[in-house]
């Protein structure tokens, strides 16, 4: 159950925030989803309510099998910084700056990890990983509010968005929900 949350954790992209302002790498050009693509950043910045920087993506295939994920998955990820945000705080996440994240993934057809996707933030809550149940939205096939974003399950494709706001979380759960509101009929 652990090893499912630690993956839905990072295919929400809060395991990656650390990671991607490392390095990023190109797309392929036949890569199967994009998340950059998902949103465009004016629709980003009229939801944040702020200026962002345009997206910057980082995309991951997987052809080798590993515990985690199937070979033939695909993950895409898409981060949106705000533009006059200058805050250094390694202590916080991407050093205490405001961003949105998107991670986007391609299951193998036919099988039924998107669904285990969402699944996954359900056993996180019951085992005490996540402080708190999720929430059923009507995005998608299948969505969730956990806490720190919005997972959503479409045909073999998920994704996570996540807001996070140096000022406050009331508003984020919102903000997550009409980006996903958004995602959801690209996807």
């Amino acid at each position: 159950m652990l090893r499912t949350w630690t993956l839905a954790l990072a295919l929400t992209g809060l395991a990656a925030t650390s990671a991607f302002a490392a390095t990023q790498a190109p797309a392929p050009k036949n890569a199967p989803v994009n998340a950059c693509a998902l949103l465009k950043d004016d629709e980003v910045s009229a939801i944040l309510g702020v200026k962002v920087l345009p997206g910057e993506r980082r995309d991951e295939g997987n052809v080798e099998p590993n515990e985690y994920v199937k070979v033939g998955t695909y993950s895409s990820t898409c981060l949106w910084r705000v533009a006059s945000d200058k805050t250094n705080d390694p202590t916080k996440p991407m050093n205490g700056i405001s961003f949105a994240i998107l991670n986007a993934m391609q299951w193998p057809k036919g099988g039924d990890d998107a669904k285990k996707f969402i699944q996954s933030f359900h056993e996180a809550a019951e085992a005490g990983v996540i402080d708190n149940k999720p929430v059923s939205l009507k995005i998608g096939d299948d969505a969730i509010w956990w806490g720190d974003g919005v997972a959503v399950r479409k045909g073999d494709r998920s994704f996570g968005i996540s807001v996070h706001l140096t000022d406050g979380r009331p508003k984020e759960r919102g903000m997550e929900e009409e980006l996903a509101k958004k995602i959801a009929p690209r996807i």
